[in-house]
C-alpha cells in the first residue's frame, strides 16, 4: 500500500531542538490534503522520510531537503552551533539513559539525576546524544556543561 498524497510547507515542526537553520525550524510535511486546511495533519520532515502514510515522491523531498543541510549545515566551532549546544545541554540538564536501550532516551524513561556530574557520563546524557544526531564527533567540556542553560541566556 502506498501512502497519501503529502506536501512540503513552509512551517516548522517538531524542530525546536535542532542546530540553528536545521530545515525542521520553517518547513515541514502536510497531509489529508482533501480535508479543509484547518483539518489536516502535519508531520515533521525527519518522521516523513520513513513514513508509510505518505507518498513516496514527497518521502524523497523531504529526505533531498534535509540532506542538502547535512551537506551544508554550520560546522561545529560556528558560535550559533556553540550557542545551541549550551541550550541543548541546559534543556537536558541532569537527564540520563544508563539503559543503553534507544527507547532509554524517551523522555519518559529518562533518569534525572542533578547531583551526577556529567562529566562522567557524557555519553549517557541526553544532551550529548540530541547534539550528536547532528554533530557525530562532539565531545562536551566542562566549561559547557557548567554554561548550559534554557531559555533566556544568563547574564
Amino acid at each position: 500500500m502506498t501512502g497519501q498524497k503529502a506536501r512540503i510547507v513552509q512551517e516548522g515542526m517538531g524542530g525546536f531542538l535542532c542546530p540553528p537553520g536545521h530545515p525542521m525550524h520553517k518547513q515541514s510535511v502536510e497531509t489529508d490534503l482533501r480535508r479543509k486546511p484547518e483539518n489536516r495533519t502535519r508531520m515533521s520532515l525527519e518522521y516523513a522520510v520513513e513514513s508509510p502514510l505518505i507518498d513516496a515522491a514527497t518521502q524523497a523531498a523531504a529526505r533531498t531537503i534535509l540532506a542538502t543541510w547535512e551537506r551544508t549545515k554550520p560546522i561545529l566551532s560556528d558560535p550559533k552551533v556553540q550557542e545551541w549546544i549550551l541550550q541543548v545541554l541546559g534543556y537536558y540538564r541532569g537527564c540520563f539513559n544508563f539503559t543503553g536501550t534507544v527507547s532509554g532516551w524517551d523522555a519518559s524513561n529518562l533518569t534525572i539525576d542533578s547531583k551526577i556530574d556529567p562529566m562522567t557520563r557524557y555519553d549517557c546524557h541526553a544532551g550529548v546524544h540530541c547534539i550528536r544526531r547532528y554533530y557525530p564527533e562532539y565531545q562536551p567540556s566542562r566549561e559547557q556543561f557548567a554554561g548550559a542553560y534554557w531559555g533566556e541566556k544568563p547574564e
